[in-house]
């Protein structure tokens, strides 16, 4: 396990030297430019798996009315709520765990990443120096970086949260912001320039995600109004039932209404 883990940190370095040689091919050789290269290659490569987890998200965005709705009605019922729910993910197609393997596949990229980083030898060492930054291999010394890792993560978290009323994914998206920027701050900046130029890929693409699910929304569901329209019915279906007397603008004449309190006159 230690060789193979040894095999893919060497593996980062030749890319990092591979990308600085395409850099040096152009006429604009640095490892900083290099990094952002490799950016634009793992987000190409890991494109279908963030394309699935954002529009696992988009959907649940769209789905979270009819979820609350279910788990209203089914409150004293798990075992119905749960049936319900997976029968609401059935009808309209949708996967709960299409967001997570994404977020599995960074985590060994960051960590190999920054270990590459960190015991780097650069063909010029001249050449590791990127716009404000003298040494990739440490840590932002004015802490540009860091800011810009916390408040592009606080963004992407922002268009793409499912729930803003939920008080955990609130919470989540004022803290995890912080700890990334303090995370940068400890890293080498390399490290940080990936993350922030990640992200800001990742924000283009969750913003042109959003565009195309107004045109397109989830099927059997609308992407505005889905939720409330399905409580509404509700609400009338359980209403009429109880003889309880719902306004209702197409009555011409409130003989509905006059029907349903003649009802209620004669059971008591």
């Amino acid at each position: 396990m230690g060789s193979l883990w040894q095999f893919i940190i060497s593996s980062f370095s030749q890319l990092i030297q591979f990308c600085y040689q395409i850099t040096d091919m152009i006429g604009f050789a640095n490892y900083g430019l290099a990094i952002v290269f490799i950016t634009i290659l793992v987000k190409i490569v890991l494109y279908p798996l963030t394309n699935t987890q954002m529009k696992s998200m988009k959907n649940m965005q769209v789905l979270q009315p009819k979820l609350k709705e279910i788990q209203i009605r089914y409150k004293d019922t798990p075992e119905k709520m749960q049936a319900e729910t997976m029968k609401l993910y059935k009808e309209t197609g949708f996967n709960p765990l299409g967001g997570c393997l994404p977020l599995l596949v960074q985590m060994p990229i960051l960590l190999a990443f920054y270990q590459a980083l960190i015991k780097f030898e650069y063909v010029v060492p001249a050449h590791a120096s990127f716009l404000w930054i003298p040494n990739l291999s440490a840590p932002d010394p004015f802490y540009v970086l860091p800011i810009l890792a916390g408040v592009t993560t606080f963004y992407q978290q922002r268009i793409s949260t499912v729930d803003s009323s939920d008080s955990t994914q609130r919470t989540m998206m004022m803290v995890m912001p912080f700890f990334i920027a303090w995370m940068a701050t400890k890293f080498a900046s390399g490290l940080a320039l990936y993350w922030v130029m990640f992200n800001l890929l990742s924000i283009l693409q969750q913003m042109y995600i959003n565009y195309r699910h107004q045109a397109a929304p989830l099927a059997g569901l609308s992407s505005t109004g889905a939720g409330e329209i399905i409580i509404e019915e509700n609400i009338k279906e359980e209403a009429i039932t109880k003889d309880i007397v719902v306004p209702d603008g197409k009555d011409k004449g409130g003989k509905t209404n006059a029907k349903h309190r003649k009802k209620g006159k004669k059971r008591r």
